[in-house]
């Protein structure tokens, strides 16, 4: 079999026991891999309407069929389950080494059920697997974990750990490889230490077949050379994502002191040419020939700081959300986040929020915006649930409604905003919120064609956007929806701005036979639709944004978007707009005839 090992890996860690069966084919020629796939193995692995907390919620890990293979940016990894966070879907996707080490060992497909009497870790050899005691690890942040996993299990064993606070089922908490990478949305963390399980470990001596391999050869070569090495792609290899900081800043969209601006004055002193000044080397994940990684090294309060990142995310929302614009302490704030295994998107918003409420007068926390001796020392109380630490723990929206005042907590469906304000890119309203797994920019991005491309006005907004949201459009700088569903079912990682005309030339070598752009984009959409499924079954909230977003009175009184907002007519005709060209009815169902024409095989 090429490309797929063939084998889903079953554990059970309530039983203590595993399992392997055949991975579904006729699932993964419907659904790919990566995303589609996990999707489709949810719906039926996921009990309906279960607690996200119970036992019976999985965690899936699947790899795309294109790990451990020489395609570049393919070595990711999706982890997947009902997410703790928000009680609907969620996916996050890892790179480095883990999914091709997952391949190499024999399986496509990780599912994991139960939960451990005691704290465990889970090692897998190939087709022998164990389960050891992890009581000396308790408590171990995720460098040390994996540093333990070299030495205890092989020094070439790829870990996913957590770190205290998946073990304190912080509910933004994140699962961490290689060190610097995470999977770091909806809380899968928080999952794996209600699970007792501290880390999985991997080894594999097996291989990855993909045919004839000379010509699978050249045509990596050829894809490289044409599609990949090119100037649609050197921005990630020489800057990368804080080089979205200025663009980003210069249109009013930039997340500021909670949301309450959208130009933040200090953004010189953390944008990229900041960064760069104190990058050390680049580096990459397995087999990728972009290198987008930047590791930077600095001093904070006279120690040495150092890793990689932070990216342009981590910068908005711990930066600017938070008022920081010294350089050493957002190294710093990073840096604790990895180790501790908190998502930096949701930390820097909830310690955003408690800057603003403590500002307000609501209630005092002891952080200000732009304090730098207080904020550093946020990432640990959150962690351990100590001091002002427990009740930031309940994340925006819960803290913000404990404190009477729920419009200021910047979230959708339960899940925090990411860096881009919708008053400054418009389009980022419809993408927030009809994102699957609640507030994301990773499943449309139309921020690249209103600031970052600048072709666009960011307070214009027609049916023609819309259409693009959907459907999305790389020649403009989209990735709409259907788009991201396919290229994360191939998991090929965001940073390669790949079309529909490339992904047809690695599926002709994946299935053997000829594609259409048409037929690419339609697989997208039928992973798309069995997310909106899965989401509608579990009880999902309304489309909506925060109320902040909608008023006049929220608009900014100064900055390049100021006097603009989303406006609630016009984001629900946008809305309208969108469910009739996705061919949904008015409450966002799609109909049966839409999921017909995508060869869906479940129902509500």
């Amino acid at each position: 079999m090429d490309f797929y090992k063939g084998n889903v890996l079953r554990i059970d860690l309530s039983a203590g026991t595993t399992a392997v069966e055949p991975l579904n084919m006729d699932w993964a020629e419907q659904y790919i891999g990566g995303k589609g796939l996990l999707l489709r193995y949810m719906w039926q692995e996921v009990p309906a309407k279960v607690d996200p907390w119970a036992p019976e919620n999985p965690i899936i890990l699947m790899t795309g069929p294109f790990a451990g293979t020489g395609v570049t940016t393919a070595s990711r990894l999706v982890v997947g389950c009902k997410s703790p966070t928000t009680g609907i879907y969620t996916d996050s996707y890892v790179g480095g080494s883990f999914a091709p080490e997952l391949k190499f060992a024999g399986y496509d497909a990780v599912v994991i059920t139960g939960k451990a009497a005691e704290p465990t870790v889970v090692v897998i050899k190939d087709d022998v697997v164990e389960f050891r005691p992890a009581d000396k690890y308790v408590g171990m942040q995720t460098s040390a974990v994996e540093e333990a996993m070299r030495k205890d299990v092989d020094p070439g064993a790829k870990t996913l750990s957590i770190g205290p606070a998946g073990e304190a089922k912080i509910p933004w908490a994140c699962i961490s490889t290689d060190q610097y990478h995470k999977a770091g949305r909806g809380g899968h963390g928080a999952l794996m230490g209600d699970k007792n399980l501290k880390a999985v470990v991997v080894r594999g001596t097996g291989s990855v077949s993909v045919g004839d391999a000379k010509a699978f050869l050249d045509l990596i070569y050829k894809l490289h050379e044409e599609y990949i090495l090119t100037e649609d792609n050197l921005w990630a290899h020489e800057e990368g994502t804080p080089v979205l900081v200025d663009p980003v800043n210069g249109a009013g969209a930039l997340p500021t002191r909670n949301w309450s601006a959208g130009e933040f004055e200090g953004a010189e002193k953390i944008n990229s040419e900041a960064f760069q000044k104190i990058r050390t080397k680049k580096r990459a994940c397995y087999q990728c020939a972009i290198g987008c990684r930047n590791f930077h090294a600095t001093t904070f309060a006279g120690e040495t700081v150092r890793g990689e990142g932070p990216e342009y995310e981590t910068i908005a929302l711990c930066g600017a959300n938070c008022g920081i614009d010294d350089i050493d302490a957002l190294m710093k704030f990073n840096e604790l986040c990895d180790e501790l295994g908190l998502d930096t998107i949701s930390t820097g918003s909830v310690v955003g929020l408690a800057m603003d409420l403590t500002e307000q007068g609501i209630n005092d926390f002891g952080l200000r915006f732009g304090e730098v001796e207080s904020y550093v020392k946020v990432p640990e109380l959150i962690a351990k649930r100590e001091g002002i630490g427990a009740e930031l723990a309940l994340g925006t929206r819960a803290l913000a409604a404990k404190y009477g005042h729920p419009e200021l907590a910047m979230e959708v469906k339960g899940l925090e905003l990411p860096g881009y304000d919708p008053r400054g890119s418009f389009g980022m309203s419809v993408g927030y919120a009809t994102s699957d797994r609640g507030g994301c920019h990773m499943r449309t991005y139309p921020t690249g064609d209103e600031v970052v491309a600048g072709t666009s006005p960011a307070n214009e907004i027609d049916a023609a956007k819309i259409e693009q949201i959907v459907v999305g459009d790389s020649s403009k700088g989209f990735i709409g929806q259907n788009m991201s569903s396919i290229k994360f079912s191939a998991i090929l990682c965001d940073f390669w701005a790949v079309t529909p005309e490339q992904l047809v030339i690695l599926f002709k070598e994946l299935w053997g036979h000829d594609f259409t752009e048409d037929e690419v984009l339609k697989i997208g959409e039928r992973v798309w639709n069995l997310g909106r499924l899965f989401n509608l079954r579990e009880g999902v909230e309304k489309d909506d944004l925060p109320k902040k977003l909608y008023a006049e009175s929220g608009a900014f009184a100064e900055g390049p978007s100021a006097g603009q907002a989303v406006g609630e007519d016009k984001f629900n005709a946008m809305m309208a707009e969108y469910y009739t060209q996705r061919g949904w009815d008015a409450s966002g169902v799609p109909s049966e005839a839409k999921l017909t024409e995508l060869g869906i095989d479940v129902r509500l």
